[in-house]
């Protein structure tokens, strides 16, 4: 006997992935399927394009890079997003912290230690 892709190629019917809402219909499922394929591929590229966006504005807005009060190297790298938008981010660690000013930033980020926060993981 063949594996499980012969025999829902004989039995189409038999296929869980074929039913829609209770229905047999593979026509609709692949049609689902495939818009399902480019909502994912936009929403990848758009992902690509915030990224690439953010990564932009934190290279014009680095303002210092100092000791990681968490790893203990000069990797703490903060950035002036806007007048009152301060964003620290340890570059070997990750952790993180943002406030309206750089002290404020700063102090959030000293407030977070040990919790594993990562900055990368968002």
């Amino acid at each position: 006997m063949g594996d499980w892709s012969d025999y829902f190629e004989d039995y189409p019917e038999e296929n869980p992935a074929n039913w829609v809402n209770g229905r047999f219909d593979p026509a609709l499922r692949e049609k689902l399927n495939s818009e399902k394929r480019l909502q994912a591929a936009a929403n990848s590229e758009l992902l690509g394009m915030i990224k690439k966006a953010n990564n932009e504005t934190k290279a014009r807005s680095l303002l210092i890079t100092e000791n990681c009060p968490q790893c203990g190297l000069d990797k703490l790298n903060t950035y002036k997003i806007s007048k009152h938008f301060y964003l620290c981010e340890c570059l070997e660690c990750g952790i993180y912290g943002s406030g309206k000013s750089h002290d404020e930033a700063l102090e959030k980020t000293n407030s977070v230690l040990g919790e594993g926060l990562d900055w990368r993981d968002n």
